[in-house]
């Protein structure tokens, strides 16, 4: 169902050898929204999503925990409409995830 989804939305692009590899990361990338979301409640109301020396840039956390995961699913649907799946686009969705949890990790 979700792969005859992914194929009418995605056209032609969306073949059977990257059809792995575009799971692979939309997997990673639902547990990266999971994740988000359970971090929701533990997080300060505002988290810096920035900072450099003196200066601090501050977000609501509602709006903060949602970036991350929704600038990887663009960028991961871009990749799908390039044809540029590859591993090393799972490794860095991977690394980005440990990267999340251990921004939202030391913000605690």
């Amino acid at each position: 169902m979700i792969r005859k989804l992914l194929k009418n939305l995605l056209g032609e692009n969306f073949t059977e050898n990257n059809a792995k590899l575009a799971t692979v990361n939309f997997a990673i990338i639902l547990l990266m929204f999971l994740l988000s979301g359970i971090m929701l409640f533990f997080l300060p109301e505002q988290i810096s999503i920035l900072h450099t020396g003196d200066t601090y840039y501050p977000l609501p956390s509602v709006l903060a925990v949602w970036l991350l995961p929704i600038i990887a699913l663009v960028i991961n649907i871009g990749f799908i409409k390039q044809k540029r799946l590859s591993k090393m686009n799972s490794i860095v969705f991977a690394v980005l995830l440990v990267i999340m949890m251990a921004s939202y990790i030391s913000q605690i």
